[in-house]
């Protein structure tokens, strides 16, 4: 008997190389009696002759259309193959013997024994599976880095006074400005991340993305921290002395550039809201690219990889958040291509009802990026940062529903 481990870690005997394959995707077994077992444990399963397998245990032939994770084909030239033993010719003489030696009944017992212990040896290979090997780190990133996107948002801010509405927006010299007239402005702009689900240009990120100006709880976001105190600073040396004014926001469009891309206007695509959690403690909205595409070069986070049970996150194990901390400011390089940034932290607590607290530095811009256990499995996405960089906060991945 010989068998063969299949996956992407080096130290398989048939090395897998494609991101939809596991690490310990597979077990092919070369029985005594000639026969292939073919045994999966992987996320995405293997196909054989267009027919798919899932932690199961089947039996193959040579030479059969073996994909692993629907993508990378078995290389059977990588496989000894199996001797065809000749069958001896029957003796019935023999067997008549046996028969009447023993009788009919013995025979009949011993056969369902054997049918038993058969059918326990195939729950047993069914059920057995082997721990599954962590990715590296990088091995995480490249992954997931092109399921990324800049979000950039233009919108502006209108404020009622007893006399009248004035709005907010940017002068000809980029500062911070108000006029009656909102035409006479240009929009302000604010800067998330946001990541691909699905084939139809679908992405998720923050409620406070796509509407910075809704949240009036403490986040060190651009809004809060530069946008809110400039308002109320114009609004005191006009005289109107509102310290807490009423504070509406008005869309002007949102647009996303996504990872890898050159950082100019011919790549910026347009998008609409989605949907947005009904809770307000939970962050979270989804997009919709207007051409319902998934950009050239993009990959998703598959809902097949996220971790909703938040009783298997556990302390101190390793989280990677991947998205855009200070927004172009950090991601754009030399070339002026966008590249987004990955950060290695661990999660501090058990998690609370929404949320999960993890020590991956993030910052301004990276809100709405997708955060990941030591698996490269989606468990959260971040909505919180803090100035220790030490106690940064994500929405649990199991509310991603909600906005789908």
């Amino acid at each position: 008997m010989k068998t063969y481990k299949v996956g992407r870690y080096p130290e398989a005997d048939i090395v897998l190389t494609l991101n939809f394959c596991s690490r310990n995707h597979a077990l092919l077994t070369l029985t005594i009696n000639g026969k292939i077992l073919l045994q999966d444990y992987s996320s995405n399963g293997t196909t054989v002759n267009g027919k798919k397998v899932n932690n199961q245990t089947i039996e193959i032939k040579y030479g059969d259309e073996v994909l692993f994770g629907g993508v990378e084909k078995l290389d059977w030239s990588k496989i000894e193959k199996p001797e065809t033993k000749s069958t001896e010719p029957a003796q019935p003489n023999k067997q008549f013997q046996f028969i009447k030696q023993h009788g009919l009944k013995t025979i009949v017992a011993l056969a369902i024994i054997g049918i038993l212990l058969l059918a326990f040896n195939f729950l047993s290979n069914r059920n057995t599976s082997k721990p599954e090997i962590p990715p590296t780190a990088n091995e995480i990133y490249n992954r997931y880095k092109n399921a990324v996107a800049m979000v950039e948002v233009k919108y502006y801010v209108r404020i009622h006074t007893k006399a009248n509405d004035i709005y907010f927006g940017l002068n000809s010299n980029d500062s911070i400005a108000f006029n009656k007239n909102k035409n006479e402005l240009k929009p302000l702009t604010s800067e998330g991340t946001a990541f691909f689900i699905d084939s139809n240009g679908t992405l998720i990120t923050n409620h406070h993305v796509v509407e910075p100006w809704a949240h009036d709880r403490v986040l060190k976001d651009y809004f809060n921290t530069k946008i809110k105190p400039a308002i109320k600073r114009a609004l005191r040396e006009k005289g109107y002395g509102e310290d807490e004014p009423h504070m509406v926001g008005e869309l002007d469009g949102i647009y996303i550039y996504p990872n890898g891309k050159t950082f100019s206007p011919e790549n910026l695509i347009e998008c609409s809201v989605l949907k947005i959690a009904d809770k307000e403690d939970i962050d979270l909205a989804s997009l919709q690219i207007n051409s319902h595409h998934l950009p050239s070069n993009t990959s998703v986070v598959s809902m097949n990889e996220t971790e909703t049970d938040e009783r298997k996150i556990q302390v101190n194990t390793a989280a990677y958040v991947i998205g855009f901390p200070m927004g172009d400011a950090l991601a754009v390089n030399e070339d002026n291509v966008l590249n987004c940034s990955s950060t290695q932290g661990s999660f501090t607590q058990n998690p609370a009802t929404y949320y999960i607290q993890f020590s991956a530095a993030v910052a301004s811009g990276a809100s709405g990026s997708p955060v990941f256990n030591q698996y490269g499995k989606l468990v959260a996405v971040t909505y919180l940062g803090s100035k220790e960089q030490s106690f940064n906060r994500g929405i649990l991945a199991k509310y991603i529903k909600q906005v789908r």
